[in-house]
């Protein structure tokens, strides 16, 4: 019998805050309630086997804080000076040894947000700002410096607000030769 083993990074507070799930939590050892949700605390690794149950794992997603709720839900990249820029529901290629400006559009995203790219720390973030699309849709823009030497492949763009409620464009930036 060939036995599989999977392990499951939980970052629900993350993932999910954007998708529009409800629930509670209750704040870590140490940690109290922020904004109407708790902090975000460091992720949790749970082991699966193939065929076998899971115990002892509550898994619970808080509400967001903030209303609307943020949400990505558009990315696009273009020129940093001049030019227009479209955002997509798929994303958007980034070339390596560029910089680009990176603009993200959906409800409750602003400038004042903390921006984050997954994966290695090739790729450095500056100027963040908030933008308005054309049909008055709210966004949060940013210049994305890429090294000569970044890692190739898709990344997920993470904004977090003031109150703790992150939102992710799961696998949107993709970094291109």
């Amino acid at each position: 019998m060939k036995r599989v083993q999977f392990v499951l990074i939980v970052i629900l507070p993350a993932v999910l805050a954007g998708c529009g799930g409800s629930g509670g939590v209750s704040p870590s050892k140490g940690q109290t309630p922020s904004g109407g949700g708790a902090p975000v605390g460091p992720p949790v690794l749970v082991s699966l086997s193939s065929g076998l149950p899971v115990s002892g794992v509550n898994i619970a997603v808080p509400t967001p804080a903030a209303s609307p709720a943020p949400n990505a839900q558009l990315l696009g990249v273009g020129p940093v000076t001049g030019g227009t820029i479209s955002a997509f529901n798929t994303g958007a290629q980034i070339q390596r040894n560029t910089t680009m400006q990176v603009i993200l559009f959906g409800p409750g995203l602003s400038g004042s947000m903390q921006v984050s790219i997954n994966g290695p720390a090739d790729i450095a973030i500056s100027n963040v700002q908030s933008i308005t699309a054309t049909d008055g849709t709210p966004g949060v823009s940013f210049v994305a410096a890429v090294s000569g030497t970044a890692a190739l492949g898709a990344r997920s763009v993470v904004l977090q607000n003031t109150q703790n409620d992150i939102t992710t464009f799961t696998g949107g930036l993709e970094v291109v030769p």
